[in-house]
């Protein structure tokens, strides 16, 4: 029986999508090189980790950018919770599911601005306890940051189910004992009838 729902963030809670917005701001042959050696490169999965700043990334990539839009690049690179705006249906699935008595949970690979920005998220409010990887140098899909979670809250894995929008992500939920779903296709209504299929009241 689920008595908890773990949600992932990025691509679940808010518009995590640095494509866009980078398309957005800058030509595309600059917006590439920024997606290819910020935010898809390995050092982002090391801030995460909380092992690599974001000044450290910065001062190791600031040859790469042009000065006129440095300023605009190294923002982003610091923060980018401003360009990731919530979900306004998924707050309404997670202060139903919170109203039905279900325990709401965050496991996120997050940097640790999450702590200055996780008020602007209105989701979050609700929440009854978050883990992010920058506090235990570890990264979904590792083993361990799923049994810190357990372990924090005192939860049963087979009472829980994880929704995060990267498979990989759920087949770590799923190799510790929890339920899951991919939220890849951003879609409220699959997840709420995935959720009911699963005997969850949503």
């Amino acid at each position: 029986m689920i008595k908890n729902i773990i949600f992932d963030m990025g691509g679940v809670l808010i518009d995590h999508n640095p494509e866009k917005t980078l398309y957005a701001h800058f030509d595309k042959a600059l917006a590439d090189t920024i997606l290819k050696e910020v935010f898809r490169n390995e050092l982002w999965a090391e801030r995460d980790r909380g092992v690599v700043t974001s000044d450290e990334i910065i001062a190791q990539k600031r040859h790469l950018f042009p000065d006129e839009h440095f300023e605009k690049i190294n923002e982003m690179v610091q923060n980018f919770f401003p360009y990731m705006p919530p979900f306004e249906d998924m707050y309404d699935v997670v202060k139903t599911l919170k109203e039905n008595g279900y325990g709401i949970y965050l496991l996120s690979n997050v940097a640790p601005e999450f702590y200055r920005e996780k008020d602007n998220i209105p989701a979050l409010n609700l929440f009854d306890g978050f883990i992010v990887s920058c506090d235990y140098q570890m990264v979904k899909p590792e083993k361990g940051l799923y049994l810190a979670l357990l372990e924090k809250f005192s939860l049963k894995a087979e009472e829980c189910i994880f929704i995060d929008d990267v498979q990989k992500n759920i087949d770590g939920a799923l190799a510790v004992g929890m339920d899951g779903h991919c939220y890849s296709h951003g879609n409220v209504e699959i997840l709420k009838a995935d959720l009911r299929k699963k005997g969850v009241k949503i």
